[in-house]
């Protein structure tokens, strides 16, 4: 036998509570075990709490409004190793609960209902949920942060809470079940998946989420965590066209890209797009390092960039560029000077300058991300 928690985010939610404590009550004891019930209510105006407490629930409030910031305050106050939440809106089986307690006992920091899996009753969920939000999200959880989740959204799952308070989540909204996830896995948390069912809500009220506003900011959280698709990945794919761009107008005089092609003009979108692409790379190294100095250790490629950044080699390159850079440019400026202005050709000076000021943004750009990495990895910062 072994006990755990189950806590029940609430907020007005006296239609569904009872049913929702009862089949938790009833899975623990059906199961042989035993289950505090907790429910974190956000404020509710009707008959909620008193049901909770009739019941012998632990009633938690939580004055902080947000699904987020309910789950936080009720995990917290948990007393049992384990705990199961789910919302209290009749849509998730707490018979569940003991599947789920039993893998986390089985060695897995996180358990997570799939109900694409499990079963999804009709009605219960939205179709642009259905076939677009949830396997999109799900999709790019899986490849951000390389686990073996298939519904990032369930709202039935389990955590050990020491792992949980690890982690320790901090926002207040419905993107919580997201940075969840999101900190777990920064922080090397197992992960297992079983099948839930969903059914159709009990309600007769519109749900507290909101499709495309939630959405976004679930999108929003995944991106910040994930420093190499958001950063990385795009500032070098900038970079390489930025700099083909560049290259190509030192050399012929012209740039041919298959969405540009030109000379002045498109010489300078050419230099913005190296621009922009070298200081979303270097941004992500410089969160990457930020992780790191907290023992986050996710990003594979991190040590790699880490022994050429801080190498005083790539200082010293970094260096020379600036100043390589800035004297031909100088050279360049005093011959202007000597020859008259107005007879300057802009086209044929525009090929000298151009690239020589990428080179100089790359030096600067390159020093500052050295001297951030080191701030950064420094003991004494």
């Amino acid at each position: 036998m072994f006990t755990y928690s189950v806590v029940m985010p609430c907020l007005n939610e006296e239609l569904t509570l009872e049913m929702c404590i009862e089949e938790a009550k009833s899975g623990a004891r059906d199961s042989g075990h035993e289950a505090e019930i907790i429910i974190a209510d956000n404020g509710s105006t009707d008959e909620s709490v008193n049901i909770a407490e009739r019941l012998g629930c632990i009633v938690v409030k939580v004055e902080t409004r947000g699904y987020g910031a309910a789950l936080d305050a009720g995990i917290r106050s948990a007393t049992t190793p384990y705990v199961v939440m789910g919302d209290s809106d009749f849509s998730y089986n707490f018979n569940d609960a003991p599947k789920f307690v039993a893998e986390l006992i089985r060695g897995a920091d996180v358990v997570i209902g799939n109900r694409f899996v499990g079963g999804i009753e009709d009605g219960a969920m939205p179709w642009h949920h259905k076939y677009i939000g949830n396997p999109v999200l799900s999709a790019l959880g899986r490849i951000f942060f390389r686990i073996p989740v298939s519904d990032f959204h369930c709202g039935l799952r389990a955590v050990r809470q020491a792992k949980y308070l690890e982690a320790s989540p901090t926002t207040s909204g419905m993107e919580f079940a997201t940075e969840m996830i999101a900190r777990l896995a920064n922080i090397q948390a197992t992960f297992v998946e079983i099948p839930t069912k969903l059914r159709k809500d009990r309600r007769n009220r519109k749900p507290h989420l909101r499709s495309f506003p939630d959405g976004w900011r679930h999108l929003k959280m995944m991106l910040l965590f994930s420093p190499e698709f958001f950063q990385l990945y795009p500032g070098l794919l900038l970079t390489l066209i930025g700099s083909f761009g560049i290259a190509s107008l030192a050399i012929t005089g012209q740039i041919n890209l298959l969405f540009a092609s030109g000379s002045i003009q498109t010489s300078l979108f050419a230099l913005v797009s190296f621009t922009v692409g070298l200081q979303l790379a270097a941004a992500s190294f410089i969160t990457m390092a930020v992780a790191n100095a907290k023992a986050i250790t996710r990003f594979k490629p991190w040590k790699k960039i880490e022994r050429v950044v801080i190498s005083a080699t790539f200082f010293w390159i970094s260096c020379s560029l600036v100043i390589f850079g800035i004297v031909t440019l100088l050279g360049i400026g005093g011959s202007w000077l000597q020859s008259n202005f107005p007879s300057v050709d802009p086209f044929q000076q525009t090929r000298k300058t151009i690239p020589l000021i990428a080179i100089v943004i790359a030096g600067v750009q390159g020093l500052i991300c050295s001297i951030q990495v080191r701030q950064v990895l420094s003991k004494f910062w």
